[in-house]
C-alpha cells in the first residue's frame, strides 16, 4: 500500500511537470506571436512610408522637370524674337506669340541697315501654348506646343509643329505635366522682356503639390 501511494505522488507531480511545461510553452509561443505582430507592423509602416516618399520624390522631380524644361526651351527663341504679343486662350495670357527675325546665315540671324540703323528684319510668327495630343490650338491640355502662323493666320493659321513639341521623357517628347502657363510682357525698359511662368502637379499619397518655375527673358532682337 505504500508503495502504491508513493508510485501515485510519483505519477502526479510528473502530470504536474508536464502541464507546467505545456503552460510555459504556450506562453512563450503568445509571446513571440505578440514580438513578431510588433516587428511586422513596424516594418510594414517603415515599408509604406519609404514608398510614399520615394513617390513624392519621384513626382516632385518630374514637376521640376517639366517646369525647368519649359523656361529654358521658351527663353531660347523669347531671347531672339524681335517682338512678341499674348492672347488669352482658356486662362489669362496662357499663350505666347513671337516674331522671329526673318534673314539667317549658319543659323544665325542677321540684321539688316534701315533707316539709319542697324535693325531685324520682320520673320515668322511662332505660337507656344498648351494643348492634348492633337497640338491644336482651340484645345486644352497638359503639354507644350509650338507652333508656327501659316496664311491663314491666327488662331485658324495656327499650324502644330510635331518635330519641336516632343514627347516628354523620351528622345523626342513634348513637354509635360504642366498644370498651366501664362506669360507677361514688360515694354519699360531699353528692350521688352517677357516673363514666363510654369507650372506642374505631383501627387503626394492623397494629395496634390504644385512646383512652380519663373523666368524673365529680354528681346536681344528687338528693334
Amino acid at each position: 500500500m505504500r508503495h502504491s501511494s508513493r508510485e501515485s505522488s510519483s505519477n502526479t507531480d510528473l502530470r504536474n511537470q508536464r502541464n507546467s511545461q505545456r503552460a510555459f510553452t504556450l506562453i512563450e509561443l503568445l509571446i513571440t506571436t505578440a514580438i513578431l505582430g510588433i516587428v511586422l507592423t513596424s516594418v510594414c509602416g517603415i515599408y509604406f512610408s519609404t514608398s510614399k516618399e520615394w513617390e513624392r520624390q519621384q513626382g516632385e522631380a518630374e514637376a521640376l522637370m517639366a517646369t525647368s524644361r519649359t523656361c529654358s526651351r521658351l527663353a531660347d527663341y523669347i531671347s531672339q524674337a524681335t517682338g512678341a504679343a499674348l492672347d488669352s486662350r482658356f486662362s489669362a495670357n496662357d499663350t505666347l506669340l513671337l516674331n522671329m527675325p526673318a534673314d539667317q546665315a549658319s543659323g544665325i540671324y542677321v540684321p539688316t541697315w534701315s533707316g539709319g540703323k542697324v535693325q531685324y528684319r520682320s520673320g515668322v510668327w511662332l505660337v507656344f501654348y498648351l494643348s492634348d495630343s492633337t497640338g491644336s490650338i482651340f484645345k486644352t491640355g497638359n503639354i507644350l506646343w509650338g507652333g508656327t502662323i501659316t496664311g491663314g493666320g491666327y488662331p485658324w493659321g495656327v499650324n502644330p509643329d510635331a518635330a519641336w513639341s516632343m514627347y516628354y521623357n523620351t528622345g523626342k517628347g513634348r513637354i509635360a505635366p504642366l498644370v498651366s502657363i501664362s506669360f507677361s510682357i514688360d515694354s519699360t525698359g531699353t528692350r521688352p522682356s517677357v516673363t514666363v511662368r510654369a507650372v506642374a502637379r505631383y501627387k503626394t499619397g492623397s494629395t496634390y503639390e504644385q512646383i512652380t518655375q519663373s523666368r524673365i527673358v529680354c528681346l536681344r532682337n528687338a528693334n
